[in-house]
């Protein structure tokens, strides 16, 4: 149970306000500090993204710098709020690296990412995102650019697969001709060409797609376009807010077909916001830990519970994965002698994450370090599963397939990150 030591001296190194609140504010930075930008949206409608990811964060910097710090530096952070959008990702993207000269960047979310993308490769600055699944970053670079989140490519995959293959949907019925229903926003619309790729790789096509705007007060036309193809399932990518008013129209007009939601609304909440009688069979997908990553996520989920007051939310585990990514890839630069810089820091994410002849495994910064101390290359095995990049910093991850029975999330197959390739 070495994590569990480890977690438990984080725990007692860190103050009565963080366990109380698990968002404390990094002080103001120091000249030598390794400052760390935090490119999330922590206000407007999706501030809940940055509310979730910021504590996780701190979680890691505070065993970092309990430590002794990386080369005797601390790691802080500076936060750049997106607000959920791509002008204000853009501005608060180019002030973290021109004004605060972060040295690298979690973040951003696919809210923002089609603003920010350009100047966080032109100013190479790594980042590594545990939010975007935006397939803008399916190749969009290969020397800054990581996420510990799968891409929507492979979301959309899994949806398909499961949808078209009754042993991944608890015993249910295949869907012979599916519909799809995306909204009008970056974070959505990233599923739309998978979804419909991944059906007719799997021998069905997508009867219709419907594009349509978030936030309006009725969908009943685009609910009479898309049932008027005679679905018998609609993948509903969007708001959890737009997704209750769609399935209620939905139901309104008669559509007695299967539904399929992402993991947005794959959660307690929207069974509570849309009702558990007009969400009761549907398909919801989220992703999972890997079977070896399993008991070290309990640990996990136990640490971070005492640490911040709260459970583990989404984008948790993503977040503790680059962490420790970034957080090692520092550690390696300065083991080896080299200053930590911008380029020192996206040389190392792979040397730190990938698999390689005689590299040890480590899960967490403590066992990372002393490895590297040691003179051992180390290879980062997250909670997410294998963190190991790709040429463009993808990883793949299995998802689960869960579905309401009785009012409840209730998880009837996996996914394996195998059966998607």
């Amino acid at each position: 149970m070495r994590s569990k030591n480890i977690f438990h001296s984080i725990l007692a190194g860190t103050g009565a306000l963080a366990l109380a609140t698990g968002l404390t504010p990094s002080p103001a930075s120091a000249a030598d500090d390794l400052v760390v930008g935090l490119l999330l949206p922590f206000t407007g409608q999706y501030a809940w993204v940055g509310a979730n990811v910021q504590p996780v964060a701190q979680m890691i910097a505070d065993e970092v710098n309990k430590s002794g710090g990386i080369g005797g530096k601390k790691i802080t952070f500076v936060q750049g709020d997106t607000e959920g959008t791509v002008d204000a990702g853009t501005t608060a993207a180019q002030k973290l690296i021109d004004v605060n000269n972060v040295l690298a960047l979690v973040g951003p979310t696919s809210l923002s990412i089609s603003g920010s993308k350009q100047l966080i490769v032109d100013n190479k600055v790594p980042m590594v995102t545990p939010t975007a699944g935006s397939t803008i970053l399916d190749n969009l670079c290969k020397t800054v650019c990581f996420r510990t989140v799968p891409s929507d490519s492979l979301g959309g995959r899994a949806i398909a697969r499961a949808a078209t293959d009754s042993k991944y949907l608890g015993g249910g019925k295949t869907w012979a001709k599916p519909a799809l229903m995306v909204g009008k926003s970056p974070a959505m619309v990233s599923f739309e060409a998978p979804v419909q790729k991944s059906f007719s790789k799997y021998g069905t096509e997508v009867a219709e797609t419907v594009e349509y705007s978030p936030d309006k007060p009725s969908y009943r036309s685009e609910v009479q376009q898309v049932t008027s193809a005679q679905p018998d399932g609609i993948v509903l990518v969007g708001t959890p807010e737009d997704s209750a008013r769609i399935m209620t129209n939905a139901f309104q007009s008669g559509y007695q077909g299967g539904w399929f939601v992402t993991q947005d609304q794959t959660n307690d909440d929207f069974i509570k916001l849309a009702g558990a009688e007009l969400v009761e069979g549907i398909y919801g997908l989220e992703e999972v830990a890997s079977a070896e990553s399993a008991d070290r996520n309990r640990v996990f989920e136990e640490a971070y519970k005492a640490y911040s007051g709260n459970p583990v939310k989404i984008f948790g585990t993503n977040t503790y994965d680059a962490m420790n990514v970034i957080a090692l890839a520092m550690e390696r630069a300065q083991v080896h002698g080299g200053e930590i810089t911008r380029a020192t820091i996206a040389d190392n994410i792979r040397k730190v994450a990938n698999p390689g002849d005689g590299k040890v495994v480590v899960t967490d910064y403590a066992s990372g370090k002393k490895a590297l101390e040691d003179g051992k290359e180390i290879n980062y095995q997250g909670l997410v599963g294998p963190i190991d990049f790709d040429e463009y910093g993808n990883i793949t991850a299995p998802f689960g397939i869960r579905q309401v029975k009785d009012g409840k999330w209730t998880t009837v197959a996996t996914v394996p990150a195998e059966a998607l390739n």
